[in-house]
């Protein structure tokens, strides 16, 4: 009987874990969907993006977002995870400017300069 209490108690727990943890993967997909769009609107209101401009920069901005997440969860020395998040911010600038065309460009590259002098303040 006892065998058997314990059995249920371990099954329960174990359904119990795994059912947080479908959970806790679900959140991270909504937060890095939101943090895309938050972005994506961002440089939107800035930019003035077209449609096709905008699901191509959203594209960029989420699949980076995404590596980012992988990356930060390996097992990696701290000063090579910020060499990789720094390489995946860089080519996610380069590929954002591949897409914008005529004045979008400059406005793009001075709110990127904003964006380091503002990040130089906080630090």
């Amino acid at each position: 009987m006892r065998i058997i209490k314990l059995l249920v108690l371990f099954i329960s727990i174990s359904i119990n874990v795994i059912s947080q943890t479908d959970q806790l993967n679900e959140n991270q997909v909504i937060n890095i969907e939101q943090s895309s769009q938050n972005e994506l609107d961002g440089l939107n209101n800035l930019l003035h993006l077209s449609p096709e401009q905008k699901e191509q920069i959203f594209d960029i901005i989420h699949g980076v977002l995404i590596k980012n997440k992988q990356v930060q969860s390996m097992k990696l020395i701290a000063a090579d995870k910020k060499d990789i998040l720094t390489r995946n911010n860089n080519a996610k600038i380069d590929m954002i400017k591949n897409v914008l065309i005529g004045k979008q460009k400059p406005l793009y590259t001075q709110y990127l300069a904003n964006q380091i002098t503002t990040k130089g303040l906080e630090d």
